[in-house]
């Protein structure tokens, strides 16, 4: 399933390969934040006490990827007792939600579910880092937090990384007033800017919002005056977020979605994610396609971009919110039904994907985002052997591009991660079916996978914590992530920063990166009939590996990115 890469590759992902550390190991996206989790480790706190702290840094530094308004996914493991539990924040539709709300005449109204008011779903991020906290966490909520407190109060300066991606939705943000005053700055005409490199950016406002929350909790974000100015801008803006929407939010806990390959135990992400059991269908169908995983192979390649089609025609088909919709689950990860798919496959040639599941209404043509990275992730291993895998987003840039007003908040665009209409795509290119259509109190299906993988020698033990952003790319960066270690014996560091490929089913093409294959490798492939797209940019995969026979961690953050892996002595 894997090829040879550009030397380039191999060379930044040698210098981000880190050394061993003794105590625990982080990896997220942004530097603050990995120093932030950390500073929680060499506190006396453990691996959930770190994860929130840079989730909550994240939605300081990070505001085009996550943030208090946004939502997510996460699975811990407690080493004490080798069980693991997810919790599920992630947003829902407000109650007065409809299903065509984005449909005028029979079409989609492009834009009216990424960009505005109306795009905002009910935010759930605050309540599941405070609960994670709560549930798991050793310290108290005033420490975690300290550290987004001050880089929102003291400022931070701009990367390359914020500064593109401002520039990306720079009419988006300039058309909410707090928005353009908070996260742009005036040019020499006076216009709101994407901030120049090296700009510190403070955020007084937010860093109010999250001294409240460490002294009062999550009842200070869904009632009371916060509460209050995210309703008030959201319905100033046309959108139709309400108090009642806030107050009633709760959180969502599930037994992880569990399989296995080459004998490592994988517990990920249940349904509403999508991404979780894309992972375990296509690990379980490549152990069978390929008892033997050859390296840089053609036919293996070709083989795991057929698995894929198939798993993505299963997401239209199937998947849902399992509270609204009844998914056929242990059918569709049964031997047998891994089995069929698998035997489904022609090993000479590419399968159109409109044989598979032929829609009734034709599907525009859709371009991948030149940046998909508009989620994060945050994966670690303290040195006790507890584990999180984190992974929280606003959907897409800068989310709806709405600050509520006085409190800092940015709000998410989620909306659009549902089906606004069944067969339409999503800004990613990605399309779902009538299980994803909208409705009150719906969580909308989520592409979100952080997973474990567990070591062979002890199944209660994490070997790997790994996830990532990139949209429906995000569950193919964890197989691949995990392939790399467990197929080709490479190190952390060279498993996240390995050239990938993708296949989502439509548009029926088999996206390719820069680094991802050889110019024979690609051309075998179009051979075979896959349409091939060179993407320039991929999801960041953050992963740290505990090694089950040293007892030793290692970080890695994925080369692509700004990120930065970090652990104890």
């Amino acid at each position: 399933m894997q090829v040879v890469v550009s030397v380039v590759v191999l060379v930044a992902a040698s210098a981000h390969a880190g050394r061993p550390y003794r105590g625990g190991a982080v990896a997220s996206a942004h530097p603050m934040a990995s120093a932030a989790a950390l500073k929680m480790l060499e506190q006396g706190g453990n691996a959930t006490d770190a994860a929130v702290a840079a989730a909550f840094t994240l939605a300081v530094v990070g505001p085009y990827h996550s943030g208090l308004g946004g939502g997510g996914f996460a699975l811990v493991h407690e080493a004490k007792t080798g069980e693991t539990r997810v919790l599920d924040f992630r947003e829902v539709a407000p109650k007065a939600a409809t299903r065509d709300m984005y449909v005028k005449d029979g079409q989609v109204v492009p834009g009216l579910s990424t960009d505005g008011a109306l795009s905002v779903a009910v935010p759930g991020a605050v309540a599941g880092y405070l609960e994670l906290l709560q549930k798991h966490g050793k310290l108290k909520p005033a420490v975690v937090m300290a550290p987004a407190i001050e880089a929102a109060r003291k400022g931070f300066w701009v990367t390359p990384k914020y500064h593109q991606m401002a520039t990306d939705r720079l009419a988006c943000l300039r058309k909410d007033p707090e928005a353009s005053r908070l996260l742009l700055v005036k040019n020499s005409e006076g216009v709101p800017d994407a901030p120049p490199i090296g700009h510190v950016l403070r955020q007084p406002e937010l860093a109010r919002t999250l001294t409240q929350l460490s002294q009062r909790g999550a009842k200070a974000f869904y009632a009371g005056p916060i509460a209050q100015a995210m309703v008030d801008t959201v319905k100033a803006g046309g959108g139709i977020l309400t108090l009642e929407d806030l107050k009633d939010y709760k959180t969502r806990s599930h037994q992880p979605l569990e399989g296995s390959y080459r004998g490592h135990r994988i517990l990920t992400m249940p349904p509403p994610s999508a991404g979780g059991i894309t992972v375990v269908q296509v690990l379980a169908a490549m152990e069978k396609l390929l008892p033997q995983m050859s390296f840089r192979d053609p036919e293996a390649l070709h083989l795991y971009a057929e698995v894929l089609r198939r798993v993505y025609v299963d997401r239209v088909k199937y998947l849902g919110d399992p509270a609204f919709v009844k998914i056929p689950l242990e059918r569709l990860l049964s031997p047998g039904y891994i089995a069929d798919l698998a035997g489904s496959i022609d090993p000479k040639k590419a399968t159109p994907s409109a044989s598979l599941l032929p829609l009734k209404e034709s599907v525009p043509s859709s371009t991948p985002p030149r940046e998909p990275k508009n989620t994060t992730h945050i994966s670690v291993i303290d040195k006790d052997g507890n584990a999180v895998a984190l992974t929280t987003t606003l959907n897409y840039a800068f989310g709806s591009c709405v600050v509520a007003k006085g409190v800092g908040v940015l709000l998410n665009d989620e909306m659009d991660d549902f089906s606004v209409q069944p067969g339409v795509p999503n800004v990613f290119g990605l399309v779902t079916g009538d299980g994803n259509a909208i409705q009150p109190g719906k969580v909308p299906l989520s592409s979100m996978s952080p997973t474990l993988v567990f070591a062979k020698e002890d199944p209660k033990r994490v070997m790997l914590s790994v996830g990532s952003p990139g949209g429906p790319s995000i569950s193919t960066t964890v197989i691949q992530t995990i392939s790399n270690m467990v197929d080709g014996g490479m190190n952390v560091a060279q498993a996240v920063g390995e050239g990938r490929l993708h296949h989502q089913y439509l548009p029926d093409e088999l996206w390719v990166d820069q680094f991802g294959a050889e110019p024979a490798t690609l051309s075998a492939l179009e051979a075979k009939g896959h349409k091939l797209r060179r993407l320039i940019v991929w999801g960041d995969a953050e992963a740290v590996h505990s090694d089950p026979k040293t007892n030793l961690r290692y970080s890695a953050s994925d080369p692509r990115n700004e990120g930065m892996a970090l652990g104890q002595d």
